[in-house]
């Protein structure tokens, strides 16, 4: 005979509870109900489901670390992972900034058949600034711009120039104003055969 869902915890501080609680969507549908829940008197919580979901809400911020045992000499001693076998990963901060901080910062895609992208897509400025040597290598390159590309510096050219037609990069520039990202990306697509 199976236990029975039974509270572990009921007091002014926090609210813990094995099995359902209330009669809510959570609990009553079938393969989603709740395994466990704890509840905080800060307004904190957590759910663990039935079909090995988890959902967490934290009224206030969350400070985490760790790596401190590790020693600071040994390269790629990994102190923190987030790991997603299937699905995605999003990362949203609605009202606020997102900030990478590190010695170094590495963006590596290993989409299948060469089709690993990285995409960026914004509404007002992308600025890239460094102290040092920019560089930009690929088998080939596109640039368009809806207005002009200014280029204030010596400029070494090694290769021919070829000048092209300005209608092919229509309906590129359009997408562009437009700010119809997926229009975009087909029509850069095109331009830079």
């Amino acid at each position: 005979m199976p236990a029975p869902d039974y509270t572990i915890a009921d007091n002014p501080h926090v609210f813990m509870q094995c099995g359902p609680i209330t009669k809510e969507t959570i609990d009553k549908t079938e393969g989603t109900g709740r395994d466990l829940t704890l509840m905080t008197q800060g307004g904190c919580h957590q759910v663990w489901a039935k079909n090995g979901n988890k959902v967490e809400h934290v009224a206030g911020s969350i400070l985490e670390t760790s790596g401190h045992n590790l020693s600071e000499s040994p390269k790629g001693s990994v102190a923190r992972s987030i790991c997603a076998e299937y699905g995605d990963i999003d990362i949203v901060a609605s009202n606020g900034n997102i900030r990478l901080t590190a010695k170094n910062i590495y963006f590596v895609t290993s989409g299948e058949k060469g089709n690993g992208n990285f995409i960026l897509n914004a509404n007002g400025q992308v600025t890239l600034a460094t102290g040092g040597e920019m560089r930009l290598a690929s088998g080939s390159m596109c640039l368009v711009s809806a207005k002009s590309i200014n280029i204030n510096s010596n400029l070494r050219i090694s290769g021919k120039i070829f000048k092209g037609s300005a209608v092919s990069s229509a309906s590129t520039l359009q997408a562009l104003l437009a700010g119809n990202w997926s229009q975009l990306l087909t029509s850069l697509a095109q331009t830079c055969k």
